[in-house]
């Protein structure tokens, strides 16, 4: 019995999967920042604090709906492996959900309502939008995107993380495309997605185009003086890095899932940028 209680709290743990949660957290911290907060806000603090649970709850929300898809693409996970229910995880999904908004009510009523309308936006996405394209790509676009948004309402300056937004927004939005073209055996079971529509050949032509044109929008923030020369210093290795990438995916399909990750780490190395440049 003690041993069964113990294989079930590894497994919401893992269901987490912890290292996808900084990434969240330091986009929110980088919003707060461009929006004039100082390094050690309070507020900005509790926001990030925030941001994880929300970033662990996507997770586990997404188990207990894609645990049939999961069968196929990641067969390892704790509903496919029969150590948890979908039952379970929506039941630890609502109790991360609710810490969350529970914090937010010490920081702001912008940011609770940001956080209730993010949570909405992941539902509808589980339940509706995944199911349909490109249009369930535009809502994880722009749920992970609004993380600038949050930083900069938790300090009362949301508008100033506008061109963030938009930069991450695109970023994030070829990114799943590429992972929709990694996932796309187990995928075309349940969803039907990009991809399936018009061919992985014109998906990774649209997700490329989606990630050159982020390239051409990163110069913005410097551009509009929200961030100092230092940034440019580290956003050029991240844009040759992209479009490496981007060559480097096209010659080969199969290079997916590993350009996706690619993807993820020149993000995190833009957040840093914006750290340097904002200090």
């Amino acid at each position: 019995m003690i041993s069964n209680y113990n294989s079930k709290i590894t497994a919401l743990v893992l269901s987490i999967r912890l290292e996808t949660t900084p990434l969240g957290m330091l986009t929110v911290y980088v919003g707060g920042l461009v929006a004039g907060a100082p390094y050690n806000s309070i507020p900005l603090l509790l926001a990030v604090i925030v941001t994880f649970f929300i970033t662990a709850g996507s997770m586990t929300f997404n188990d207990a709906y894609d645990w049939e898809i999961d069968k196929i693409n990641h067969p390892n996970r704790p509903i496919p492996k029969g150590i948890l229910t979908p039952k379970q995880m929506i039941q630890f999904t609502a109790f991360l959900f609710a810490i969350g908004i529970f914090i937010t009510l010490f920081i702001n009523l912008i940011c609770t309502g940001i956080y209730i309308f993010s949570i909405g936006f992941l539902a509808l996405y589980e339940l509706y939008t995944k199911k349909f394209g490109i249009m369930g790509n535009i809502t994880v676009a722009f749920i992970s995107s609004i993380a600038f948004t949050f930083g900069g309402a938790a300090v009362g300056n949301p508008l100033a993380t506008l061109p963030l937004t938009i930069l991450g927004f695109l970023i994030i939005f070829g990114r799943e495309i590429l992972m929709d073209i990694r996932d796309a055996d187990g995928d075309k079971q349940l969803r039907l997605t990009l991809p399936h529509q018009i061919g992985i050949k014109n998906a990774s032509l649209i997700c490329s185009i989606i990630l050159l044109l982020a390239i051409v929008v990163s110069p913005l923030p410097y551009i509009l003086n929200i961030v100092s020369l230092w940034y440019i210093f580290f956003i050029i290795p991240v844009d040759i890095l992209t479009i490496f990438t981007v060559i480097w995916f096209l010659k080969d399909y199969k290079n997916a899932a590993i350009s996706a990750h690619i993807i993820r780490g020149a993000l995190a190395l833009g957040l840093i940028g914006f750290i340097v440049g904002i200090l």
